[in-house]
Parts: structure tokens; C-alpha cells; sequence
């Protein structure tokens, strides 16, 4: 069942959908994170972090939807960098796609079951509700995937109601007093969450067949889906600021705990907390099972072809195994994951190579000569900007942040 039939729409209707599509991606779990990873630098520069990084996720996206091959239904992240980069380009992105993938289905894992075990009164430790919680989204990824299929627009509508609903009781306590705080040697923190939260490239080969592969109609879905995520990142994270006093942000950035928690719990408001659990579960249900259904294909891909293996259960337990043993291990690493995810994969995929593309293109005079400048000067950005949240999450996970903050 595809997204959408393009031959039978035109104008806005052709366009609106797969914008909606695009934006469905950039609305999930990066949500929970942003205010988190953000509120330790400010207001101002929490701003300034999602605006910038939103521009540079448009321009790799551009870059993908101009060098993507018209009428390919499978998006295969290797063979695009193959194509575009070589032997080398296929293996960069076989390994960031493996740390994309397993890490975000580790965020997944611990984000969720960190939502439902302080907000809802089961009384049931921890683990076993993330071992519940795996095993139902697991299994509808191997046996139901047309579930999500067909209610994907149920799903988006639902999680759209909840977000207004979150925006309108959240701001209850808004003081823009909590606004004034700006600490910009911090902004760093919050630029691999920001990368995480508006990737959706992967869906660019479904918005171009909606849009019958036209570049123009292409162009402007990206734009409009992007631009309403960006409005409601920003609307978001305007109404956390404003509500939680900074030691309570830096409390959950400590605990690595999403964003719903601690407003919940300063709230004390059944509707939020209500609210901010169909949100969150519908959210992260929706992405757990496109990601997961994308590592157990590529895992299952692996597997034939270097091993000449093809086995579910096999591919099954490759993929997600490892997931649960690390987040049962590690359950508060729902921020920390979603930096790996954001500031080595996704900084590399679609922040450096990306950069690079571009640039090769001009050089290749793939691009008009009047562009040729700006459009080299846009990609040595976007590329220093994958490079800059690359080199930092390295030296914060290796310990060596103590080095620079010195020097």
C-alpha cells in the first residue's frame, strides 16, 4: 500500500501530503530531547541551534533528492554513497548506518520506558516494561507491519492533537523570565540532538514518487515539511523554556530523561500527563517501527549477501537483541544514544557527505556557474557543521573535553 498516488493528484493536493510525511519525521523523538539538550545553553541559543541545523538538514536533503536516480523505490543509503563517493562512501555509510539504526532503537527503548514508568502507577520495575514494550513493537515490526501502514494518517493526526494539547497546558506556567538565561559555550550540547531530530532523509525516495519525481514539486515538500517541523521544534521548546526553571532542565539532562517527564511532574496536570503519553508512545511507536523495519532489511541484506546466510530468525536476533541487552544494561542512555545517533551518524551521512557532494558538484559544473560560489560556500558549512558535532561528541564520549575547555 504506497503513501500516495501521484498520477491521480496536482497542486497543493500532490504536495501537502508527502510535506506532512516529511514533517511526521522531523515531529517524534527528537521533541522529547530538544528541550533537554537544549535549555543548558538558553533561550537565544537554543534558537539559533535549530534554525541553523534545520537550514543544513534541508541542504543535504536537496543534495540527496538532486543526485537520487528518478523512479528508485528502495532507498539504499551504501549504493547512494557508492555511486556518489565510491567504495569507500559505501562502507562509511554501511557502519553510520548500523550506528544510526541500533542507536536510535536503543533511544527508543529506554526514552519510552522512562515516560511510562514515571508517569503511570503500574508498579512495575523498569525493565520489564521496556521487555514489554519490545516485545510488542518488535513484533509488529516482523509479523504486522501493515499496521502502521494503514493507520500512519490516524497516527499523525493523533500525535499533532497531542502536541497542540501539550503546547496549550504546558504554557500555564509560562514565565518569559526563564527565557533570559544564555550560556553560549554550551550550544555544542545540543547540536547532535537538533541533527537527530529534523533527519528524514530516508523518506525522500517516497515524497519524490508522491510528487511523480518532479524536481520543483520535490524541492517544495522538503521546504514545507521542514518549515512546519521547524515551527513546532521551535514552539516546543519556546514552552519548556519558559516553564522549567533551569535546575530542573539541568536535573533531567543529568538523569537523561525526556522533556515530558519533568513538566509533567511540575504541572501535576492529568491532561498533560495524559496527553504527553499518547504523544510520546504514539511518536516513538511510529518511529521504532520505520527504523526497525529498516535495521532488520539491512541486517537481513548483510546477511546474504557477505555471508550468503537468509534467515528471520537469524536477521531477528541481530537486530534487536543487542538493542535490549543495552538499554536493559544502560536504561537511562536515551540522550546519550541519541548523540551517537546525531553527532556520528547522522552528522556524517548528512552533514560531511552530504557537504562534500555538494561541492563536488559544483566542481563537476553540475550546477550553474551563477550559483557556483554560494552553493560551494553552503556545502564547506553544511560539511563543517557535521565535522564540528562529529569532533565534539568523539571528545565527549572519549573523556578529552576537559583538553579543549583548558586551551
Amino acid at each position: 500500500m504506497s503513501f500516495c498516488h501521484p498520477n491521480n493528484r496536482s497542486g497543493l493536493i500532490k504536495i501537502i501530503p508527502p510535506a506532512f510525511l516529511v514533517a511526521g519525521n522531523v515531529l517524534g523523538i527528537g521533541l522529547l530531547a530538544l528541550p533537554v539538550k537544549l535549555g543548558i545553553s538558553g533561550y537565544l541559543p537554543s534558537v539559533v541551534d535549530i534554525i541553523v541545523i534545520s537550514l543544513a538538514m534541508v541542504v543535504s536533503a536537496l543534495v540527496i533528492a538532486e543526485r537520487l536516480p528518478r523512479g528508485k523505490k528502495v532507498f539504499d543509503l551504501p549504493s547512494f554513497f557508492q555511486q556518489e563517493m565510491g567504495v569507500f562512501g559505501k562502507w562509511i555509510a554501511i557502519i553510520c548506518n548500523l550506528i544510526i539504526l541500533y542507536g536510535i532503537i536503543v533511544a527508543y527503548l529506554s526514552g519510552i520506558s522512562q515516560i511510562i514508568y514515571s508517569l503511570l502507577p503500574l508498579h512495575l520495575p523498569r525493565p520489564a516494561i521496556m521487555i514489554l514494550y519490545f516485545c510488542f513493537a518488535t513484533s509488529l515490526i516482523i509479523f504486522g507491519r501493515g499496521v502502521l501502514r494503514k493507520s500512519s494518517t490516524l497516527i499523525l493526526i493523533s500525535i499533532v492533537i497531542c502536541f497542540v494539547i501539550l503546547l496549550v497546558t504546558g504554557s500555564s506556567h509560562f514565565d518569559t523570565n526563564l527565557l533570559t538565561t544564555m550560556n553560549w559555550k554550551y550550544v555544542p550540547i545540543g547540536l547532535p540532538v537538533v541533527i537527530s531530530a529534523f533527519h528524514f532523509h530516508n523518506v525522500i525516495p517516497t515524497v519524490s514518487t508522491c510528487v511523480d519525481h518532479n524536481a520543483k514539486d520535490l524541492r517544495k515538500v522538503i521546504l514545507i515539511g521542514v518549515g512546519i517541523g521547524l515551527v513546532m521544534n521551535l514552539a516546543w521548546t519556546t514552552a519548556v523554556l519558559g516553564t522549567l526553571p533551569h535546575a530542573e532542565i539541568m536535573n533531567a539532562f543529568f538523569q537523561g530523561i525526556p522533556a515530558t517527564v519533568p513538566m509533567s511532574l511540575l504541572l501535576g496536570s492529568k491532561v498533560f500527563t495524559i496527553a504527553g503519553l499518547i504523544f510520546a508512545f504514539f511518536a516513538i511507536t511510529a518511529s521504532y517501527m520505520a527504523n526497525g523495519s529498516g535495521l532488520f532489511g539491512f541486517i537481513k541484506d548483510l546477511l546474504y549477501t557477505y555471508a550468503g546466510k537468509e534467515s528471520m530468525v537469524l536477521s531477528s536476533v541481530l537486530a534487536f537483541g543487542p538493542t535490549l541487552i543495552i538499554a536493559l544494561v544502560y536504561p537511562n542512555v536515551f540522550l546519550t544514544a541519541l548523540d551517537l545517533v546525531g553527532g556520528i551518524g547522522e552528522a556524517m551521512l548528512f552533514g560531511v557527505l552530504p557537504g562534500l557532494i555538494l561541492v563536488r558538484m559544483v566542481r563537476k559544473k553540475l550546477i550553474p556557474a551563477k550559483y557556483g560560489l554560494l552553493a560551494q560556500i553552503i556545502g564547506y558549512i553544511v560539511f563543517a557543521i557535521g565535522a564540528v558535532t562529529m569532533i565534539y561528541v568523539g571528545l565527549d564520549k572519549l573523556g578529552l573535553m576537559h583538553l579543549v575547555s583548558r586551551w
